[in-house]
């Protein structure tokens, strides 16, 4: 073999990205009216099957809820208990994930090509007939009820619970939050309402399902038609699914509230800015403008109050786009005695960015970090199948890839001080800082 002589005292040179392009995917529709979407790519003989149902946190009465009963339908049907569910997951080399979101709850089954047909029809099974076992919901409400006492200790939690209640406003279904006494008190009778709310499979005269089905991998033929026999053969309701309990965020006009937690040795700082929406035409910029704010290791907040300063081991700023309404977010936890400092340095880099000084090689960092997000976007079939469920969770726009890139690609210093001077609104400045 020969060998690549190497100069190593020389750093390799940077190159920009070529285009970026998200393949396209295959949508199908079962004799039943659900969908399903087939990407089959990728050499690894591994596939995913996603399963998303129409419902979630903002659809429910209790903050809790989905989740457990997401997590109850793997604990035990007519046919096989929890306990040997998940021999039949672990036995086979398959992984199961559940998460329940705003809108939407979401099942994520992992497995080997060559097991697929072990382990797949666990799904139906679990959709269909989950038993609910008194026994096993103890268990799990005991273990989330545990869980949420710990994390409400933590300052981190408490600075997002009172940021939430005031950008989102106090009792937004979004904002809500569970006691873990209120997670103790729910009942089986409680779950099994939810799940007959949202997972009763309901297609509506337009085509609309309240389940959209997700499969990515080395997609054989088997696979595939077993997929399409399984959940074709599903019961459907032919009624419209579950409307969206979508409630405009209502925030408060600049403000700040500290929230006192005995003992705490550091303080959990939130900053929020209500703003656009993702469909706004200049929500794409906005994005890359908190990405210079916050985004990334050589981002203004990092290079100021981390290494500068030393105010903090990280900080960074992100763009939430909810149907309800968009939010800029600031989060950094600092010591107790350096909070006012690092929230004045904060809004001292926010109002910088209205100054335009945005250099030359700080614009190609900002590019490159962007291109690199959107890059890792196509590393395999699950990722650039995610990015089509995040599609339908998120409620993003179709040709959003095809958008960002060419945002990414057209980024001048102009857009982004124009943006800036449009949405970095210091009267809607919200902060919340939770510690002693």
């Amino acid at each position: 073999m020969s060998e690549v002589n190497l100069d190593r005292t020389k750093a390799p040179s940077i190159r920009e990205f070529g285009d970026l392009d998200m393949p396209e995917v295959k949508k199908t529709v079962l004799d039943n009216g659900i969908p399903l979407y087939l990407l089959d790519h990728g050499c690894q003989e591994a596939c995913c099957l996603t399963c998303v149902w129409r419902g979630g946190v903002a659809e429910s009465e209790a903050k809790a809820i989905p989740a457990l009963v997401l997590s109850m339908m793997r604990e035990g049907t007519s046919v096989h208990s929890g306990e040997e569910i998940a021999d039949i997951i672990e036995f086979n080399g398959a992984k199961l994930f559940v998460s329940a979101d705003s809108h939407f709850s979401t099942l994520k089954l992992y497995t080997l090509n060559s097991r697929a047909a072990e382990v797949i029809p666990l799904v139906p099974e679990m959709m269909l007939d989950p038993v609910f076992p008194e026994k096993n919901l103890e268990v799990l409400r005991e273990k989330v009820a545990k869980n949420e006492e710990i994390k409400l200790a933590k300052v981190e939690t408490q600075a997002s619970i009172e940021i939430n209640r005031m950008v989102m406003g106090e009792n937004h279904p979004l904002a809500r939050t569970d006691t873990p006494e209120q997670i103790r008190a729910y009942r089986r009778e409680d779950l099994m309402a939810w799940y007959e709310k949202v997972f009763d499979i309901a297609v509506g005269e337009s085509g609309d399902s309240s389940l959209t089905l997700f499969l990515a991998g080395r997609i054989t033929p088997e696979i595939e038609r077993l997929v399409k026999n399984l959940f074709g053969a599903l019961p459907v309701t032919k009624s419209e699914p579950l409307p969206f309990n979508i409630v405009e965020f209502k925030p408060a006009t600049a403000a700040e509230k500290r929230v006192a937690v005995e003992g705490a040795l550091q303080s959990a700082v939130r900053i929020f800015i209500p703003t656009i929406g993702r469909n706004h035409p200049d929500y794409i910029v906005l994005r890359l403008l908190v990405m210079a704010l916050g985004g990334y290791f050589g981002s203004r907040l990092m290079s100021n109050i981390r290494e500068d300063k030393g105010y903090t081991y990280g900080i960074n700023s992100y763009l939430l786009g909810y149907p309800e309404g968009g939010i800029i977010g600031i989060s950094s936890s600092t010591d107790n005695a350096t909070v006012n400092p690092l929230i004045e340095e904060t809004i001292l880099e926010i109002k910088r960015l209205l100054t335009g000084d945005f250099t030359p090689d700080e614009m190609t960092r900002l590019r490159q970090h962007a291109m690199s997000v959107l890059a890792s976007s196509l590393d395999s079939p699950f990722d650039i199948m995610d990015y089509y469920i995040n599609l339908l969770v998120a409620f993003i726009p179709s040709g959003y890839f095809r958008q960002q890139v060419e945002a990414v690609k057209s980024l001048t210093p102009d857009e982004l001080v124009r943006v800036a001077r449009s949405y970095l609104s210091l009267d809607r400045l919200n902060i919340a800082v939770a510690g002693a």
